[in-house]
């Protein structure tokens, strides 16, 4: 008769071992058990699940946890099981609980090298995709003030402080490969949305307001790999979106740098593809467009390539789309307002090509405005643009303002200023002026006014 092969593992352990006992009543008591116990598979596993629980059940033994140096002794103890997936899940898992109850590891588990048992199991298997998800959630995690709450939410002394620690842990992990090692792994997997979600969400956060990591992670082959994924992925919302935002940081963290890598790898046609696919989904139309807002900041290499796409003109249709498939699909009227925020991005964006930076004027505004984009920004009826968010989003003083700014730019030429008219401007802009209250908005609407007449 044949032998059943969980029997055969049972009874090939030590006695000691089979009938041991792993309910602790403290965490502590296991992490002297676990040390005891550090070359038995078995008895890893069941001691980083024991401890797990005890921080679930009893919050406050972190702390105990904390005073006798867990996390460096749990490190001595994982060092030979870098690949062992059962063992490394169970760490993930542990850490996950540990985190949840605040930042007082958050230093010790990159200093201590724990982090990087992580890492190494992740290079070690590159293809285990369960493996790199739980590596990019652990990497993420200690590059944020508390676990699950995005960046800036925490506003407080105690948040100030805990950010250099945060910016600690995004150099030390940075400078231990981790950036080479998510390279590989999008690689390895570049047929898979849920590796390129993780890598672009992992490096959001290990560049967010950093120069020095943004501009390790600008020098890889990332950016031409997430160029890649808005090429092979320009359909699935999550990876769009995943890949807009980390761009977004990367421009945020170091700007000059990050404006010419997106155009060194072909982002704004990616973008245009992106927008196109997407018209259903503000939130994603959002996130592409934030991020074309900040590449043409003070970029006039980029304003001139955005005009030479055509893009004023895509930008205008897509918003249109976005406005109509958002009307068809609201039931109360609540819907058309988050286009609201797409309607504020692309007024900027508008605002941005117009003007030419970086130029000396006599002008009392300071203001130059570049007569070919001009040009081109009128024949893409972005004076339509504006006059019907005018109209379309009376009550969002950012919208107005915006709009109201894009057709003063618009009439400084001269030439425009019959165009304009007709269009409506001056009057909707003399119905915001007698209607509102707002001081920025009412000194814009009276320069604008004065631009017309």
């Amino acid at each position: 008769m044949a032998v059943s092969p969980s029997l055969v593992e049972h009874f090939s352990k030590p006695s000691s071992l089979v009938h041991m006992l792993f309910y602790r009543e403290s965490a502590l008591d296991v992490l002297l058990l676990l040390e005891q116990y550090q070359f038995d598979v078995y008895a890893v596993k069941r001691c980083l699940t024991e401890i797990a629980r005890h921080l679930r059940d009893t919050p406050t033994s972190v702390k105990d946890l904390h005073v006798h140096n867990f996390v460096p002794r749990l490190c001595s103890c994982l060092q030979p099981y870098t690949t062992n997936f059962t063992i490394i899940s169970c760490l993930c898992l542990l850490l996950r609980r540990l985190f949840s109850l605040g930042g007082t590891h958050h230093s010790s588990v990159v200093t201590s090298g724990l982090w990087k048992v992580v890492v190494d199991a992740m290079k070690h298997d590159s293809g285990n995709v369960n493996l790199f998800e739980m590596g990019c959630a652990l990497t993420s995690a200690l590059c944020l003030e508390r676990s699950g709450v995005a960046h800036g939410t925490i506003l407080s002394a105690a948040s100030y402080a805990f950010s250099r620690v945060v910016e600690a842990n995004q150099i030390e992990m940075v400078q231990s490969g981790v950036l080479d090692m998510l390279c590989v792994a999008m690689q390895t997997n570049n047929q898979l949305s849920s590796v390129y979600i993780g890598a672009a969400q992992t490096v959001a956060n290990l560049v967010y307001k950093n120069a020095g990591t943004a501009d390790r992670a600008l020098k890889s082959d990332l950016p031409q790999l997430f160029s890649m994924g808005l090429h092979s992925f320009f359909k699935d919302a999550a990876v769009v979106t995943a890949l807009a935002q980390v761009l977004f940081q990367l421009h945020v963290a170091s700007p000059p740098k990050a404006q010419h890598s997106y155009l060194t790898w072909g982002c704004v046609d990616r973008v245009r593809a992106c927008l196109a696919a997407h018209v259903a989904d503000v939130d994603t139309e959002y996130h592409l467009l934030r991020t074309l807002e900040v590449t043409l900041r003070d970029n006039e290499p980029a304003k001139d390539v955005f005009c030479a796409k055509e893009m004023p003109f895509h930008l205008v249709t897509i918003f249109e789309d976005v406005i109509t498939a958002v009307s068809q699909r609201r039931s109360g009227g609540g819907g058309a307002s988050s286009a609201a925020f797409l309607s504020f991005v692309s007024a900027v964006i508008f605002s941005h090509v117009a003007i030419m930076t970086n130029v000396t004027t006599s002008s009392t505004c300071g203001i130059v405005t570049h007569p070919a984009r001009v040009q081109m920004l009128m024949k893409a009826s972005v004076h339509t643009f504006a006059v019907s968010s005018l109209t379309q989003f009376p009550k969002v003083i950012p919208v107005l303002e915006q709009c109201v700014r894009v057709l003063e730019l618009l009439a400084m030429p001269g030439m425009y200023k019959p165009i304009l008219i007709r269009a409506g401007a001056l009057r909707q802009i003399k119905y915001i002026a007698s209607t509102k209250s707002h001081p920025g908005l009412l000194m814009l609407c009276e320069r604008t006014v004065a631009a017309l007449l």
